[in-house]
């Protein structure tokens, strides 16, 4: 189910529906955001690799005015994940993770 949170975070239209907020619903509250670069699915769509995460704004939330319009949903989001297999992944408390330690650990067990 995990997998599934961060597959459909990942995914430029599917953000609000995996993590739970109404489409009507403004501006979500301020969160973090992970970078995560070559992010590797499955055939299924379940992450099973990654090349680098980067806790962006030093794990500070960035302002609302534009991201979640481009980055999360729009064609920027879309194209950081579709063309260069890139994610933004929001933070808590949209998803479960604050940082890219937590995200990690989740999903690939604790860095080296």
């Amino acid at each position: 189910m995990k997998k599934r949170v961060l597959a459909l975070a990942c995914g430029a239209g599917f953000l609000f529906s995996a993590v739970g907020l109404a489409p009507a619903q403004s501006e979500p509250p301020p969160h973090p955001h992970m970078l995560v670069l070559g992010l590797e699915l499955d055939d299924y769509g379940n992450p099973v690799g990654f090349r680098k995460c980067v806790d962006l704004a030093a794990g500070k939330p960035v302002p609302l005015n534009a991201h979640h319009a481009h980055i999360h949903t729009g064609s920027a989001g879309e194209a950081l994940f579709n063309k260069a297999g890139h994610a933004a992944v929001p933070g808590a408390p949209l998803t479960p993770w604050n940082n890219c330690a937590e995200l990690i650990a989740d999903f690939f067990g604790p860095s080296s």
